[in-house]
């Protein structure tokens, strides 16, 4: 996903820390940069050559004063870098520590906690799994999809399997019972059809609008 680091540098900036990203303009990826500037202040906007000075000169200047955190927040990270190493967020309470929402997790269907950081909404299940918005929309589409195939799927041979009796009672020379497979064969097909049809009507959800939005690059500050 092209906003998986957008949280991560909020964190990092949220803790008096500086954010830095690449210019959208000169990166192969540009929405990634590009979903930074709308969530997070950034403090430098460069072209990737210009990166190496830049940090170079920053590692002589005077440290930041570290912003007050609220316990609760300070809290809540400091639960999210043990999650990532340790994988035990019902342990570590996640559940409390946001808003329990009536969605599933995509990978374990566990209960799915919405957490809020600054503009950023993320959610992460009670076995440790986390998703960005996109990354959810993208899992829950494609299980839609899936699930439409194995509709699709079922429904097909079945109206195999109804022609296949119809073909048999017809050679056996019971005409009703032929005739009666035969229509609901039909009838499984055309709801295979609509299915079918239901399949590449999906639009994927997940589609980041971000990529045709066009960002005014802003002149990196000097340090």
């Amino acid at each position: 996903m092209l906003d998986d680091g957008t949280s991560g540098l909020w964190s990092v900036k949220r803790m008096g820390g500086l954010a830095i990203i690449q210019d959208p303009i000169d990166a192969a990826f540009p929405a990634m940069p590009a979903n930074v500037l709308e969530y997070v202040k950034v403090d430098y906007q460069v072209p990737i050559a210009q990166l190496a000075a830049l940090l170079f000169s920053l590692v002589g200047e005077t440290t930041p004063k570290k912003p007050k955190i609220p316990t609760k927040e300070l809290g809540l990270l400091e639960m999210e870098v043990v999650i990532a190493t340790q994988d035990n967020a019902f342990q570590m309470g996640i559940i409390q520590m946001g808003e329990l929402t009536p969605f599933t997790c995509p990978d374990c269907h566990g209960a799915l906690t919405q957490l809020k950081e600054g503009k950023i909404m993320r959610f992460r299940c009670h076995t440790g799994h986390a998703f960005t918005i996109s990354a959810l929309l993208a899992e829950v589409t494609e299980s839609v999809e899936d699930n439409l195939w194995q509709a699709m799927r079922s429904l097909e041979e079945s109206n195999m399997l109804l022609e296949k009796l119809g073909q048999h009672f017809t050679k056996e020379g019971q005409i009703g019972e032929a005739e009666l497979f035969q229509t609901k064969a039909q009838q499984m097909a055309k709801q295979a059809r609509l299915i079918h049809d239901a399949i590449f009507a999906q639009q994927i959800l997940s589609a980041d609008v971000r990529l045709d939005k066009q960002h005014t690059p802003k002149k990196a500050r000097k340090g």
